[in-house]
């Protein structure tokens, strides 16, 4: 299976696991695991790791990975119930840094979690270490969107923010996909960490006014409800709109080409699209269009299978290049005939992993491309990938353990993907007004280029 594919089943059971009603047969999340029943799951999925994954010692020397795994071991002196054993273990991917690594509650709680808890009724946004109301899916309107979040339930949101990015998943020292995860399955990951309580006390503030509201937690189904009732222009995780999208304007000399995955199965399964075909002819159209300026968007790409990638970059690429060397996958890509030459903009962001990131390395590695948005969450010189599924014997938690790494380029690993060459942010005004500004400036750069070039060929 492909080094994304497993990761978006992952998210896809933290998306979708609670609105299947599942049996929960008789789970019980108050039930207390032993000592001894948590230190045999963390010594094996220690040995697992230590045994199986290709770049453990990357980021952590063996000798504070040897540390770290001993002081967690050691912390077990008392019985935990399963989320109390969840919140320990995930505490490793802040040493072992692999966006492909991850862990999940068992089946059986997310199960229990789908018939029974309720949950956090509010989408979104973290921005600077702040948590802001995006969407408001409940019937009390006193919290408004826009509003920063100040307390939920006593606690200060900058607590909250930094426990769960601090268990949360990410390539080397990246910051922005931790954050797109958190704003994208908030609620899911605070119920992890802090619970379902039946009610929230929240402290909001807007403009300079802080207020104090008590809000009913609900079910996924009501929360679901409301965002639909309340929120349909707003272009959701799950848009049913076509996976890959080509739009040309001859009178702006420009095509913009927008595509939400490299995963083949689905795109064929969602989006009723084949990658190859419709790749193909999407850029027939756009050599037919001679348009100069080619925008292409990848924000919230998290990747797919490699294939895609490579065939993608033979249609964008001037000159060939040898990808992922010294790997299985290890192939030169050659542009093709009809390759599209003229000026490359990509739009990236905090969503953009895996082969996304690997596609962009590549286009700034042969100087291909202006970018404009946020740092790619996949690392742009070494990843890890190929995960293998394990389930820890007694607490059934769900594991994820890279078995291979890919070397993208030959240069120093700073631990970041592709910062953009045009860093723009949306603030929480953008968002909730569904105004797209890293597009808008994308256009403004195309054109402001294209009256450029205009200006010197006059002169010639």
């Amino acid at each position: 299976m492909n080094i994304i594919k497993r990761l978006s089943l992952f998210l896809l059971t933290i998306l979708f696991a609670f609105t299947s009603f599942c049996q929960s047969n008789n789970y019980e999340p108050t039930h207390r695991y032993s000592v001894n029943d948590l230190k045999a799951d963390f010594q094996f999925l220690r040995i697992t790791i230590e045994k199986t994954h290709p770049n453990l010692y990357l980021y952590t020397s063996k000798a504070e990975f040897k540390s770290f795994f001993d002081s967690l071991y050691n912390s077990m002196t008392m019985s935990l119930t399963e989320l109390e054993f969840y919140n320990l273990i995930t505490l490793l991917n802040s040493k072992i840094r692999d966006g492909h690594t991850m862990f999940l509650p068992s089946q059986e709680e997310m199960n229990y979690s789908n018939q029974k808890d309720k949950f956090f009724p509010f989408y979104v946004m973290i921005s600077c270490d702040k948590l802001y109301v995006n969407m408001n899916c409940s019937p009390d309107t006193s919290i408004t969107e826009g509003a920063e979040l100040l307390r939920i339930n006593g606690i200060n949101t900058s607590v909250i923010i930094k426990q769960l990015l601090l268990r949360q998943i990410r390539d080397g020292y990246n910051s922005t996909y931790p954050v797109w995860i958190l704003t994208n399955y908030f609620k899911e990951y605070f119920g992890f960490s802090f619970g379902h309580p039946e009610l929230f006390s929240i402290t909001s503030k807007t403009v300079n006014m802080e207020r104090k509201s008590v809000i009913n937690a609900l079910p996924k189904d009501s929360i679901n409800y409301f965002r639909n009732a309340k929120y349909s222009n707003r272009i959701s995780l799950t848009d049913k709109n076509q996976g890959i999208t080509l739009n040309i304007d001859k009178q702006l000399n420009l095509a913009r080409l927008s595509l939400k995955s490299f995963d083949r199965e689905k795109l064929n399964s969602i989006y009723r699209q084949d990658f190859d075909s419709t790749i193909s002819r999407m850029f027939n159209e756009i050599d037919s269009a001679r348009v100069d300026n080619l925008i292409l968007d990848v924000r919230n790409n998290q990747g797919g299978d490699f294939e895609p990638g490579r065939i993608l970059l033979s249609y964008l690429l001037r000159q060939p290049v040898r990808y992922l060397f010294g790997s299985k996958e290890a192939k030169t890509i050659f542009p093709q005939k009809n390759s599209f030459k003229g000026n490359l903009f990509t739009l990236i962001n905090g969503g953009s992993f895996s082969s996304t990131a690997i596609v962009c390395s590549y286009l700034e590695l042969t100087k291909r491309s202006v970018f404009i948005g946020d740092e790619t969450a996949g690392n742009k010189v070494i990843i890890s990938g190929d995960p293998i599924d394990i389930t820890l014997p007694h607490t059934r938690i769900l594991c994820e353990i890279s078995t291979e790494k890919y070397l993208i380029r030959n240069s120093d690993n700073n631990g970041h993907g592709i910062k953009p060459d045009y860093h723009i942010t949306p603030t929480i005004d953008d968002v909730i007004s569904n105004r797209d500004v890293t597009m808008e400036f994308a256009l403004k750069l195309t054109q402001k280029i294209a009256s450029a070039q205009d200006t010197r060929y006059h002169k010639n």
